[in-house]
């Protein structure tokens, strides 16, 4: 065979010749395809569908099962047991760390008592506008609260001790912290523009200057039953209060909490100085407070530059389990347009590091669960190095994740270790402040409170961070559950959906994100200038998630200005991500889903797989180890029965050989399914019309005596010859053999007829 300059295919045949005429691209694809330097790829890509093909055709014992198939079900099933064995570990891990993180955050407790205070502390604080307001609502609503001085029935307290309980169980420890930060006074755009002979005070500014009124104002003189822990002087209590016009001096850090509503960026951020401080103690007589507010109000403390002021307390609770402090923070943030913004913020710092016994035993168990799996590790990592194994080890997605298991159970451990150095140094200080309280020690000259709120500050921006670092370990053990989960066919299917359809999901998110983005883009230019939803941009995109998932909103709210392009934007919207985009992304996972669980069958369930687990423990003094049956699996047949089981372990238990032979059945069944899928029943066809097409070739080369298929013609180098003579000298030698044996075969038949015929004498004798 040769191919012409033309594309066309001419066979050189004895005795004639024939062409077959095609057009240019197709003669090139055939000259292409018949190259022997292309052929092995070709079939390279077709082997494991021929394979299979032939495997189909070639199969004989209905009762035997291939030896491929029975070493994978035989993996599979150590893979399973093992997999499946991990499922209660997993389990007791999770629940000993989250017993653990329960049992020392006490989440219900603390939800129970932080709630409560938010909402009594923080009434009323919806009604400020301006700085008025503020005032008013220190005066009338926040500070009789704080330090209520009388009974419900407004009798006053004989003993100070009572003083300043709020709801009856929380009493205010340490003095009570009013402080501010304030901006500078400067000409707009550095007096630059049409706004450049106006003054401005920029939030981005700080000012830590001495302010207030020069005017040198009455205050109310010490009195002697003021305090019966000391005396103060009229000097002394001027300068506590004037110390409220002039920046704290601290001795340390002081962090505060920020609040994260999406427009946070925009409002000015709590500092860790340049504070103007006004600290009032709870043994102070409220008639002296209200002073304290007047003088500092008269002095004009609030101005124009105030940009944000801080109320903070601490509460003690000793009522509803470990004794706890209550660290309240209201944010009041002074908008440059004009208005207020208010956030309330509320902090738990247990005084005691355990609750009870329990809390200590179950940190023991999970920190040597924890130490457990460590040496695990270490024993099957020293195992891999000893295989040469080591690199191959560390690759694989089970150890990457026992390792960060490790890494993040050690944080949590030092994490909690950290914290209880912090709670002795709060409650320290809680003890010296408590101790002063009782002494009835003068305000005017007492300053160890704001040691208290500073040491609680820190330990409760150090507790925020490390509940998220304790809130990711809680998704990272749940990742362990699904790796136990994939163990078991039936509970594999939902991780195998979502693993396979990630990929796709990610390239619909590819369309989606373009799309959603445009929408809170328009939704934040129609709807901003008057919702607070659609204010910012991270906001937008928050609330179309939010509309896009639920699906519900408010028309009469949306339409009350710009009705048509409310309407065009608004039903769009819904159909086009509510409806459509939303169900693509539901139509992917069960797509995946429904292709997984038909390629699992009638697999077992996973109360069977718990039974064959007890089954398999129960019997393990004759049950075969999955590694013995791989060990000798490769010296038995092909085809491989029951008999061939029993006669290499013949103290295999019925149950074992019942569940190897059903599981081999079942992937024999599944095979053959697969295999009469339309796709691969058609590669397989194509991968046969290969081999025939090959063979013809071949044919067709050997008989114009070439030894390359699809290139030019040329001589063969005398294979063929030699390859005659070899087969005449076996046929010869076949031949020898058969006349022999037809020569044995008649002797064979003599001594038959003769034996007969003695046997028949010997009968006419008797």
């Amino acid at each position: 065979m040769a191919l012409e300059s033309d594309g066309s295919a001419t066979f050189n045949v004895e005795g004639g010749s024939f062409t077959d005429s095609r057009s240019n691209a197709t003669a090139e694809g055939l000259g292409l395809l018949s190259r022997e330097s292309n052929v092995p790829r070709i079939y390279q890509a077709a082997q494991s569908y021929r394979g299979v093909a032939r495997e189909l055709l070639g199969r004989k014992d209905p009762d035997a099962v291939p030896r491929d198939v029975m070493q994978r079900v035989v993996s599979t099933q150590q893979e399973r047991f093992y997999g499946c064995l991990s499922l209660p570990g997993n389990l007791i891990f999770f629940l000993l760390f989250s017993i653990a993180v329960i049992l020392h955050e006490d989440i219900t407790n603390t939800y129970m008592i932080e709630s409560g205070l938010r909402t009594h502390l923080s009434d009323g604080a919806d009604d400020m506008n301006d700085r008025a307001g503020i005032w008013e609502w220190l005066e009338s609503s926040i500070l009789p609260r704080l330090f209520a001085q009388t009974d419900y029935l407004g009798q006053p307290y004989q003993n100070k001790t009572e003083w300043s309980r709020v709801l009856t169980y929380n009493q205010i420890v340490g003095p009570v912290i009013i402080e501010q930060q304030r901006s500078k006074k400067a000409w707009c755009n550095d007096g630059d523009g049409v706004t450049g002979d106006m003054y401005c005070y920029s939030q981005r500014t700080r000012s830590s200057a001495a302010f207030g009124s020069q005017d040198i104002l009455p205050i109310a003189s010490p009195t002697p039953n003021e305090y019966a822990g000391g005396n103060s002087t009229v000097d002394q209590r001027r300068a506590y209060w004037d110390s409220a016009f002039q920046v704290q001096t601290q001795s340390s850090r002081r962090l505060a909490r920020t609040m994260r509503p999406e427009f946070d960026i925009m409002l000015p951020r709590p500092q860790r100085e340049d504070n103007y401080v006004i600290a009032i103690y709870p043994n102070t007589p409220l008639a002296l407070i209200h002073d304290h507010l007047q003088y500092v109000k008269a002095k004009e403390w609030l101005d124009a530059k105030s940009k944000l002021v801080n109320i903070r307390a601490l509460l003690i609770n000793a009522e509803v389990g470990r004794p706890r402090l209550q660290m309240f923070s209201f944010h009041i943030a002074f908008s440059r347009g004009g208005g207020l913004f208010t956030y309330v913020r509320m902090n738990t710092i247990f005084l005691k590091s355990f609750a009870n016994v329990a809390s200590i035993v179950v940190d023991i168990l999970f920190a040597t669960h924890l130490f457990g799996i460590l040496l695990m590790e270490l024993y099957r990592l020293g195992r891999a190095v000893g295989r040469r194994e080591a690199r191959r080890h560390l690759k694989k997605g089970w150890t990457i994740l026992q390792a960060l298991t490790i890494i993040g159970g050690v944080a949590v451990i030092v994490g909690y270790c950290w914290e209880f150095m912090l709670r002795d140094d709060v409650r320290t200080a809680y003890e010296s402040v408590a101790a002063h309280q009782v002494q009835d020690m003068p305000a005017d000259t007492n300053n160890d409170g704001l040691a208290l709120i500073e040491k609680a500050d820190n330990m409760n921006e150090y507790m925020g961070n490390f509940r998220i670092v304790t809130g990711l370990y809680c998704l990272l053990c749940m990742v362990r559950f699904f790796t136990s989960f994939s163990a078991q066919p039936r509970l594999a299917v939902v991780t195998t959906t979502l693993e396979v359809s990630a990929f796709d999901i990610v390239h619909f998110l590819v369309v989606l994100a373009p799309t959603w983005l445009a929408y809170a883009l328009a939704g934040c230019f129609i709807f901003g200038r008057r919702m607070e939803e659609f204010a910012t941009l991270d906001a937008s995109i928050g609330y179309c998630f939010k509309l896009m998932i639920e699906g519900e909103y408010d028309w009469p709210y949306y339409a009350e200005e710009n009705y048509f392009t409310t309407m065009f934007w608004m039903w769009t919207f819904m159909v086009l991500l509510n409806v459509i985009m939303l169900n693509l992304v539901l139509a992917i996972i069960l797509d995946v889903y429904g292709s997984i669980r038909r390629e699992t069958g009638k697999s077992e369930t996973a109360w069977l797989t718990l039974w064959r687990m007890l089954l398999q423990l129960y019997r393990r003094r004759v049950w075969v180890r999955s590694t013995n049956l791989l060990e000798a699996l490769p010296e038995m047949p092909d085809e491989i029965k029951e008999d061939d089981l029993l006669a290499r372990f013949p103290k295999m238990c019925k149950e074992q050989m019942h569940i190897l032979m059903e599981a081999c059945y079942f992937q024999v069944s599944m095979d053959d399914l697969a295999a009469a899928d339309g796709q691969r029943a058609m590669k397989m066809a194509l991968s046969c019309k290969m081999a025939i097409d090959q063979v013809t070739d071949t044919v067709k080369a050997l008989h114009d005596g070439t030894d390359e298929t699809g290139g030019p013609d040329h001589p063969g180098s005398g294979w063929v010859k030699k390859l005659a003579d070899e087969m005449a000298e076996q046929n010869h030698l076949m031949m020898k053999l058969q006349s022999k044996l037809m020569l044995v075969e008649k002797q064979w038949q003599i001594i038959l007829d003769k034996e007969a015929e003695d046997a028949l004498e010997n009968t006419a004798d008797e």
